[in-house]
């Protein structure tokens, strides 16, 4: 069942031009006992779901077709969206998921709809709660609806921007995902593979608020090998840019988990060699595609978007490692790579698929950024994805940034990273 995004509409009114195209129906004789002149004809439109009657949840399953489904997909190509093709037809089918996107969509919506605030908190506790219910009975028929409830619910708390409530649902996401390698051996149908795909990006997205490494790796789940084309689709929809650079922030975050054994010189020699393994991947991350182009044209070789926000990405992933190689001062080498940052992020143009990819590099560009001129680029481009992109953690990342400024007005040096612990510890940067 695919639910395309033309055809979720609220509005029952009907439109009188389909009309046009119908065979012109002969005239009933005046003395038929069928004709009844004050008759009108009112057209029915069944509800995708017959029994929500709750008009603000009717308006929530509307704004996730409509408007959080295509936030969400990162693909140039908006008819692929798998955040409508997989999610919308298991909502409809089942009142578990159905509460997990009602939930995301408030989430979405409660700053421009405060009213809205309620719906989610609501949602969610009903989700939770089934969700709990259902966890010890997980078997081979429910383990999926199980797995895309706690992936919903972390993405809830994750893009809301204030809560650590996604650390539980990670947690729990990896556990459903040993159950769902242990129940198929690997051989995972379509949905199967996009829900993997997802818990992953999620789980490195979350390494910046942990500087851990990721909960989920290679072995946690096993999958076979998948067409080409349908890889590259939810590819594109879930990471935006090519998942082998987004995936070099768990090892580079990774690294900084280990900054606290810097304890003489031995050790500090040590976490230099595996800083120095850590840039020479993150100089090599496309070499299996031949080079950036290569890479950039796996996913989508037609779109420029694609290669400015995978560019604006690889120097920010270069300022973080230098940053926890070296400090927070504010060197030539940092002042290089916010300008490639901002060169490449300029070239987005609003609204784009990919702008929510230019999240993690503006903050680090507006974290080591010394000028007004720069300031105004990453401060204008985080105001306009604040409506674009719309979930909660966009304003929170300027709150952020904003606050290093402010600092850097009587410090001479300021660590974004330890103000985004101890200050925001619910937001994850990616």
């Amino acid at each position: 069942m695919t639910a395309t995004l033309p055809d979720l509409s609220w509005d029952l009114t009907t439109d009188p031009g389909w009309l046009d195209i119908l065979p012109e129906t002969p005239p009933i004789a005046e003395d038929s006992p069928d004709s009844l002149p004050n008759t009108t004809l009112t057209l029915y439109t069944p509800s995708l779901v017959p029994d929500m009657t709750s008009p603000h949840d009717k308006a929530l399953l509307n704004h996730y077709s409509n408007i959080v489904a295509s936030v969400l997909s990162r693909h140039p190509n908006t008819t692929a969206n798998p955040y409508l093709s997989y999610l919308v037809p298991m909502a409809v089918s089942n009142q578990l998921i159905l509460h997990c996107v009602l939930a995301l969509s408030a989430t979405h919506w409660q700053k421009l709809q405060p009213d809205m605030r309620d719906r989610a908190l609501y949602h969610k506790g009903q989700a939770t709660q089934s969700l709990a219910g259902l966890l010890p009975h997980v078997d081979g028929g429910s383990v999926d609806v199980a797995l895309v409830s706690c992936l919903l619910l972390c993405m809830s708390e994750l893009f809301d921007g204030t809560s650590a409530g996604w650390k539980l649902h990670l947690q729990g996401a990896k556990r459903l995902l040993s159950t769902v390698k242990s129940q198929t051996g690997g051989n995972l149908a379509g949905h199967f593979k996009f829900f993997v795909k997802l818990a992953r990006f999620l789980d490195s997205a979350a390494t910046t608020s942990t500087c851990k490494p990721p909960l989920i790796d290679d072995k946690t789940v096993a999958t076979t090998p998948e067409p080409t084309e349908d890889a590259s689709n939810d590819d594109a929809a879930v990471y935006g840019i090519p998942k082998e650079l987004f995936h070099m922030v768990d090892r580079v975050n990774n690294l900084a988990s280990k900054r606290g054994t810097r304890v003489d010189e031995a050790s500090e020699a040590l976490f230099r060699e595996e800083a120095e393994r850590v840039q020479g991947r993150l100089d090599n991350w496309a070499y299996d595609y031949g080079g950036l182009a290569g890479a950039v044209a796996s996913l989508s070789p037609t779109n420029d978007d694609v290669l400015h926000a995978t560019t604006a990405y690889e120097w920010a992933l270069r300022l973080r490692l230098h940053q926890i190689t070296e400090g927070y001062s504010l060197t030539e080498k940092v002042f290089e790579c916010v300008q490639h940052i901002l060169e490449s992020a300029q070239k987005i143009r609003y609204g784009s698929p990919l702008e929510s990819c230019l999240l993690f590099p503006l903050v680090m560009a507006g974290g080591a950024c010394n000028c007004l001129e720069q300031r105004m680029v990453v401060q204008d481009r985080l105001m306009i994805m604040e409506r674009t992109c719309g979930f909660g953690y966009v304003h929170q990342s300027r709150e952020l940034v904003e606050t290093v400024w402010k600092r850097r007005e009587t410090e001479s040096m300021v660590n974004w990273a330890r103000i985004r612990y101890e200050e925001m510890g619910g937001l994850a940067l990616y």
